[in-house]
């Protein structure tokens, strides 16, 4: 016998459209393209990077080479005209081989073992030749365990609308709210999961995403945003960039320690500037 589906209820699906009225937003989907050949300049995972050769290479706090994570080339990405990121250049993310790759989970707005930059103009005569004899590493050491892009990959970036996630720290505020506001009725913010019944809360999950790979938007997390009761960080209130695990068929192309999932974020108004001097990164898994 078909089991049929408990259909939602009225309230459920009303706080869902009140939460998307609220806080949806315009963010940049990025997904891994396996079939597309990379180059120094495109927009990738791992790899070879590009680097501006009048300048200094990002080193960790030991002297070592950074590794590229991802770079992004918003030549390709077409960019909104008013949205805060950079309609041209690169923007480029570096960690540190470790087994923490780069992150400092006492000070994670500190760029000593990461680094993020920013190419407003990109050279596109430099050869990967040139590149290599910078000694410029484009793989991790044999015996590095910690960093998470497993194989270079190119990939592609869509505009798409999203909502806030349940990761968010000001989600649980923003919820109990929007019941005040729909249902009539006042929960507090750490009590409105247990407002719902079992089956609302899986329809409610059932509607959003929030894993995946991600310039703007809302973050996802497998543990805790760091930005949680702690007003030093909530600054850092635009999401730059989410690079989650992920692998496609028996392939694993990204994974942070036990399948977790990597953001760095940035005030919205250094975004605007292009000032990507402070940003906060961190990385967690299950």
């Amino acid at each position: 016998m078909t089991q049929t589906k408990t259909p939602p209820t009225e309230r459920i699906k009303k706080v869902i459209d009140e939460l998307h009225h609220q806080t949806d937003c315009d963010a940049y989907r990025l997904k891994i393209d396996p079939e597309k050949k990379t180059t120094i300049f495109c927009s990738k995972i791992g790899g070879l990077p590009y680097w501006d050769l009048s300048k200094p290479y990002p080193t960790d706090t030991k002297g070592e080479n950074l590794l590229l994570l991802a770079q992004i080339n918003f030549d390709e990405a077409e960019i909104d005209a008013d949205s805060p990121l950079p309609q041209t250049g690169l923007l480029q993310f570096f960690v540190a081989d470790d087994d923490i790759a780069g992150a400092d989970f006492d000070c994670p707005h500190e760029q000593t073992n990461f680094r993020v930059v920013y190419h407003a103009q990109v050279d596109e005569t430099t050869t990967e030749e040139q590149i290599r004899e910078k000694g410029i590493p484009d793989m991790p050491a044999e015996d590095s365990y910690g960093f998470p892009v497993m194989e270079e990959a190119a990939l592609q970036i869509k505009k798409q609308n999203c909502a806030m996630t349940i990761s968010h720290y000001a989600f649980d505020s923003v919820i109990a709210n929007i019941i005040q506001e729909v249902c009539g009725e006042s929960v507090e913010p750490e009590g409105w999961y247990s407002f719902f019944t079992k089956a609302e809360r899986e329809y409610f999950f059932s509607h959003y995403e929030t894993d995946g790979h991600w310039m703007l938007g809302y973050p996802f997390f497998t543990q805790q945003d760091p930005r949680w009761g702690c007003a030093d960080l909530q600054k850092y209130d635009t999401l730059l960039f989410q690079l989650d695990s992920d692998g496609i068929g028996k392939k694993d192309y990204v994974l942070w320690g036990d399948c977790g999932v990597g953001n760095f974020f940035i005030p919205l108004e250094n975004l605007k500037k292009k000032d990507f001097s402070h940003v906060l990164y961190s990385w967690d898994c299950c």
